[in-house]
């Protein structure tokens, strides 16, 4: 697991307090100072919980220790608490060559002392936090009865118990500032209550440290229930607040009470010297039908979310793979070895699901590696996978979501400077909507952190669809109408809107008795008629929704607009792109037809090949196996991490070592001399046309991009260099597989089975050839090959998710068999998208890895041919080949 590092600022050690109520019962003398600290905190939130609640009754008075000045109170712990964890270590010292501790009684003394001593370091407790390790608040709102059913009713008060817990079992008690559980739409409930209290007081599985127990119970007859894990009873500060809200009031406003009870204590601590001015804790909303995986280690959950929250270690370089950052108008780009990357604003977690049988027995699905959660044209929450941009910025380690759901953990300065916290959102989706729009809008996005700790399990049973991935129409009209109101917003509006009176109406004609396909005129007529009267009650929903109070105005001034986040965030969604006529229809498919048809020869090979989604999909396996280890770096490690732009970014100049070489190299005797300056055409000027076209905007399309990747082994290094300072830094990627990593060079070791020889080459390609990079990405944005990814009969319109996979190059018949084609590795081939990952993911584990031969370029033809991936044929109209095949030597 690689979770992102930062720069760490350090403002003061923390405090440290033994977790008792205010006794010193069971630690050693000298803690005093740190009980009194406790009390004060426990004096301060029972304080806290009378002022929220509205109750006239007097607040507990703080200990004495709290009327010192918050700075003479830190420094008066420190020093206490210093005194009572040195004493011990104090009585144990002994001068050399002394023999007064080798006597039993003593011994036992130092034995008994050294037991003290690491009972008290495992139960300190940690008040004071600066800003590199904030403590964490989490929110949990319970929704109203959604159902008369009491098993239901049981089921939603279970799993919000098991969400708490959770939070306890995987999270270090002294990094927990507060857990607030809203009870919206309910009473106080005797046996909930109870349940809480045992959670808070330590009676079931909780955290310290690295340490997971739970105390030993004593029934009524002083008899004690030894379990496994239980330790000795021992007092806790309270860390769960709960609010009981009889009167529903929704998530959105829930959420608000929750965290302005959590600005309060926050406040409160660092008026009593309890938390530092720097602290900007955690803020985790956690749903009730989710709870926090458990793993093993000392890393936990929070430790990754406080790297990707928090700047990181400062003695710690930072080689991101991706940034964080987003501006206006911009999308993610890499940063540069050693350079700093800012904080990312919210952490959504991963999302792993459980279901049990009928025999009550639970099973785990693990979401897949770039699942993320989106919405569809009419606002219901569903399932996508990140681009695979996104995914190979970082390996897979951090990628972004239009949404965020189940859990999600930002800091608690960004949630109080949301502009919007519209109050009227009352189930958790809608409000999971908002909190995602305010965070993508108005400031730096969601990351899944996907190699990390940061997962929860979502129970379906708990919550049902209509609380978690549904949202109704009027507060789809209310929500809309806040962040579309922007006059290039207007199509998203209205597209919505359409969308959500048009699901309502099949629904509507659904329950009286119509079939959906039902294709007749009447039907349809119905449907319009339905959906044209719907619509404009969303329409007239949304205009009274402006006037009420809480309706937050202004969201165009302040965060960016909504086509924003359409284009750059959630590109995939079509809900601004209404169903095309008839006549639309015909009118895109003449402008998207090609200008010449590809040879009878090329469709065939198109109609074998089955079109590759171009979703990110992790084949690794954990790199623990070949052909996926991966790399090492120079001491032999495995885990390297090439940076691919490097040589683009800082590409060396083409040097001469003298006039001699000069000479030798360009003497007309040279046999390739012929071939460069007669037979090959570098088509600057079309290139440079191109280059221009993209520069000022004026280009339909991107340029294509190119990966360039070579093979060497350690002997022929000195080949490398010539490569880099002509043709390898025009490729906007390129790395040099080889027996040894050099980072100057751009070589990584990839080490793979059997001996390092000419006869097990197999995946692997030459490093004796140069490429015209100008060419060969004019061909590549060709009409012949952009309409040949697409399947063969139109060409592309930038919107599709899918596309045919290509193996180009020039053409071989082996042993003269046309039915075995294949492409010369000696002067290399090329593969677009679909193949690459068709190549990587269904080719390599599943077609002879483990075979040791020479023959490599064969070896990837067979392979492709088994999924039905033909060379395509790039011969030009005159039989001239477009990819040449001769090698330099």
């Amino acid at each position: 697991m690689n979770t992102p590092r930062r720069t760490r600022i350090r403002v003061g050690e923390p405090i440290r307090r033994p977790p008792g109520s205010g006794n010193s019962s069971g630690y050693a003398s000298g803690s005093s100072v740190a009980s009194s600290i406790t009390d004060a905190e426990l004096a301060l939130q029972q304080q806290l919980r009378e002022e929220h609640s509205g109750t006239t009754a007097a607040a507990a008075s703080l200990p004495r220790t709290s009327q010192m000045q918050p700075k003479n109170r830190v420094a008066m712990a420190r020093i206490f608490f210093g005194l009572a964890c040195l004493w011990p270590l104090l009585l144990l010292s002994r001068s050399p060559g002394s023999n007064r501790l080798r006597s039993n009684s003593v011994r036992n003394l130092r034995d008994n002392l050294r037991d003290e001593m690491k009972s008290l370091l495992k139960r300190t407790d940690i008040v004071g936090y600066g800003s590199a390790k904030p403590r964490v608040a989490v929110v949990v709102v319970v929704p109203p009865p959604q159902t008369d059913s009491s098993l239901e009713e049981q089921t939603i008060l279970n799993g919000a118990l098991e969400s708490v817990e959770s939070v306890f079992r995987t999270t270090d008690r002294n990094r927990l500032f507060i857990v607030t559980v809203v009870m919206d739409g309910r009473g106080k409930m005797g046996w909930f209550e109870s349940k809480i209290q045992d959670i808070d007081s330590g009676k079931t599985a909780h955290r310290h440290g690295e340490e997971v127990h739970k105390h030993q119970k004593v029934d009524s007859k002083e008899n004690v229930d030894k379990g496994e894990n239980s330790v000795e009873h021992h007092a806790h500060s309270e860390k769960i607040h709960t609010i009981y809200n009889h009167a529903s009031k929704g998530v959105s406003a829930s959420r608000k009470e929750a965290v302005s009870f959590i600005n309060i204590l926050a406040t409160k601590h660092e008026q009593a010297g309890l938390k530092s001015p720097e602290e900007d804790p955690i803020l985790l909303f956690l749903r009730c039908d989710a709870s926090m995986r458990e793993f093993k280690g000392k890393r936990t959950w929070l430790d990754d979310v406080t790297d990707a929250l928090v700047l990181g270690d400062e003695d710690t370089p930072v080689v991101h793979k991706a940034s964080s950052s987003r501006v206006k108008g911009t999308v993610a780009s890499k940063t540069i070895t050693e350079e700093l990357s800012p904080p990312a604003n919210a952490v959504s977690f991963v999302v792993d699901y459980s279901s049990a049988d009928d025999e009550g027995n639970v099973e785990v699905r693990e979401s897949e590696l770039g699942e993320v959660f989106s919405f569809d044209d009419s606002l219901e929450g569903l399932l996508s996978s990140a681009t695979g941009q996104q995914m190979s910025l970082s390996n897979g380690e951090s990628y972004q979501t239009p949404v965020t759901q189940a859990a999600t953990a930002l800091r608690l300065d960004t949630y109080n400077n949301f502009p919007s916290h519209d109050e009227h959102l009352t189930n958790h989706f809608s409000a999971d909507l908002e909190l995602s729009f305010n965070l993508w809008m108005c400031a730096d996005g969601i990351d899944i952190l996907g190699t990390s700790l940061a997962r929860v399990v979502v129970d379906h049973s708990v919550l049902s669809p209509k609380e978690k991935t549904q949202i109704p129409g009027p507060l789809a009209a209310r929500l809309t109408s806040a962040w579309m109101s922007g006059h290039d917003d207007e199509k998203y509006l209205n597209g919505i809107l359409t969308s959500v009176a048009t699901e309502a109406a099949e629904q509507y004609l659904h329950l009286r008795g119509e079939n959906a396909k039902d294709h007749t005129m009447t039907h349809k007529r119905r449907l319009s008629d339905k959906t044209t009267e719907l619509k404009h009650k969303l329409v007239r929903m949304a205009s009274e929704a402006k006037q009420t109070a809480t309706f937050p105005h202004g969201l165009e001034s302040k965060c960016r607009p909504f086509s924003w986040y359409a284009q750059n965030v959630h590109p995939l969604m079509n809900f601004d792109k209404p169903e095309l006529s008839a006549s639309a229809a015909k009118e895109k498919a003449e402008r998207l037809k090609p200008s010449v048809k590809l040879s009878d020869e090329n469709m065939r090979i198109l109609a074998r090949a089955s079109p590759v989604k171009l979703n990110y999909v992790d084949a690794s396996g954990g790199h623990k196996e070949h052909p996926h280890r991966g790399g090492t770096d120079e001491q032999g490690n495995f885990g390297y991490v090439h940076d691919e732009t490097a040589l683009r970014l800082d590409p060396p100049s083409f040097q001469f070592k003298n006039d001699s070489d000069r000479e030798k190299l360009c003497r007309k005797g040279d046999p390739n001399y012929k071939m460069l300056t007669e037979k090959v055409f570098v088509d600057l000027t079309a290139h440079e046309a191109a280059e221009k076209r993209a520069e000022h905007g004026l280009a339909e399309r991107k340029r294509a991009k190119i990966f360039c990747l070579v093979y060497t082994i350690e002997k022929y290094h000195n080949r490398i260099p010539p490569l880099r300072e002509t043709w390898l830094q025009k490729c906007d990627g390129s790395m040099v597989a080889s027996t040894k990593t050099d980072r100057d060079l751009g070589t990584v070791n990839i080490p793979h089975e059997g001996p390092e020889e000419y006869n097990n080459i197999w995946q692997k390609g030459g490093d004796d050839l140069y490429l015209l990079v100008e060419n060969l990405r004019l061909y590549l944005e060709s009409e012949e090959i952009l309409l040949a990814s697409n399947g063969g009969q139109l060409l592309p319109d930038g919107s599709e998710d899918q596309m045919t996979p290509l193996f180009l190059g020039r053409r071989f018949a082996e042993g003269g068999d046309r039915e075995r084609m294949f492409i010369s590795g000696g002067a290399g081939y090329t593969m677009n998208k679909a193949g690459l990952k068709a190549l990587v993911v269904d080719g390599f584990p599943n077609c002879f890895p483990h075979m040791k031969t020479f023959s490599e370029d064969v070896m990837v033809a067979t392979c492709f041919r088994k999924m039905g991936i033909l060379p395509f044929d790039t011969k030009d109209e005159a039989g001239e080949h477009d990819l040449s095949f001769r090698s330099l030597s």
